[in-house]
């Protein structure tokens, strides 16, 4: 009798326990900038496809340092802290620096600062798109964003837009207070900005990009792959996005029902946010029609959230 009170005791913890796995993972949170200016915009949605704006889509955060607020990106600690990056100018003219702030609730931000991340770099025009990766392994952050430095890499000059010839930078730290000198995470051959790093079920590593290159397509969302999260990548040299697309930028990806989502947005229309997925990282499905995005948005991040977490925001 004691054995079978034991076996079903068992049992109920391991119900409870998945139940509570599928509670801590169950929504989605979506980052975004509206302008560059506003702050921090959040959506939430229970499938990641259907989306309602948090707080009357007012912003839920105001940055104080730094010249702009573009780009966030956002992920979550072991210990439940929500750490934040973010574009925090156009140029180096104050610095070679991101925004950073931090949260235990999406509501209240704190320890809100300007990280210096490419001061190795002395002829660094520009730092943007921050994004952010707990690097299991080492058991540290990873901080990426792309950077155009002067005299490097002259065989894409002209390439894109004006004069920036920008590729993928990091650098690694454990406390957002001590980072290592940033390093070049993987050169495309092309023009590259906005990357996001994503562990994909193989346990493999890939980079999601925006290239600009010569050859056609020349715009738009392709993906480079490791088998450590800093490298060394190897170029898939399709790309994911349309070439009708054109301006397609801000991706991000997670893992939904075994497969990879990529989501990301084209310019600046309104109900520009997109997806794609894969089950195999090379063949995409696009799921744009399943979507019902909110407006405006762009150039955020998806994670993870509590079904009681997405629920609470919305009651803000």
């Amino acid at each position: 009798m004691q054995l079978k009170s034991f076996i079903l005791a068992l049992l109920l913890c391991g119900i409870v326990g998945n139940a509570a796995a599928a509670e801590q993972n169950s929504w989605f949170l979506l980052t975004s900038h509206v302008n560059e200016k506003d702050g921090l915009h959040l959506a939430v949605s229970p499938d990641g496809l259907n989306w309602q704006v948090v707080n009357a889509d007012k912003p839920m955060f105001k940055h104080a340092v730094g010249e702009v607020f573009r780009d966030p990106s956002i992920a979550r600690d072991n210990a439940g802290t929500f750490h934040l990056v973010w574009t925090s100018s156009w140029n180096t003219r104050n610095g070679k620096a991101i925004g950073y702030a931090s949260s235990t609730n999406l509501v209240d931000w704190g320890d809100q600062r300007l990280i210096p991340v490419m001061e190795n770099e002395p002829n660094a025009e520009f730092v943007w798109a921050p994004e952010l990766f707990w690097d299991a392994r080492e058991k540290q952050w990873i901080i990426h964003w792309s950077s155009s430095v002067t005299g490097k890499f002259p065989e894409t000059l002209g390439v894109g837009v004006g004069k920036a010839n920008p590729r993928i930078y990091y650098t690694t730290t454990k406390d957002f207070q001590n980072l290592a000198p940033s390093k070049l995470l993987f050169n495309a051959d092309c023009v590259a900005i906005d990357s996001y790093l994503y562990r994909g079920n193989d346990d493999q590593f890939y980079v999601f990009f925006k290239a600009d290159r010569r050859e056609t397509p020349k715009r738009g969302i392709m993906l480079a792959k490791a088998p450590a999260a800093t490298g060394p990548f190897v170029l898939d040299t399709k790309m994911i996005t349309p070439e009708d697309e054109g301006w397609a930028e801000g991706p991000c990806a997670v893992t939904v029902d075994g497969k990879c989502r990529l989501y990301y947005t084209i310019g600046s229309n309104v109900n520009d946010f997109r997806a794609f997925e894969s089950t195999d990282m090379k063949t995409w499905t696009d799921i744009r029609k399943e979507m019902d995005p909110p407006k405006g948005y762009r150039h955020g991040t998806v994670i993870r959230i509590s079904e009681s977490e997405a629920k609470r925001l919305l009651n803000q």
